[in-house]
């Protein structure tokens, strides 16, 4: 039973680190990335399809 728990307990730990290095990486891109989507239109092309 300790042998499932301890299983169980490292692959939450292993999926909580892949998600923290996840979300830095993504923070970490967007606070690199300069440009804006604010007031962004749509092309007309993609607009109508």
């Amino acid at each position: 039973m300790l042998r499932i728990l301890l299983k169980i307990l490292y692959w939450a730990a292993v999926l909580a680190v892949s998600l923290a290095l996840v979300v830095a990486l993504i923070l970490f891109l967007e606070s690199r990335d300069q440009s804006s989507v604010e007031g962004a239109t749509l092309p007309a092309v993609a607009a109508s399809a």
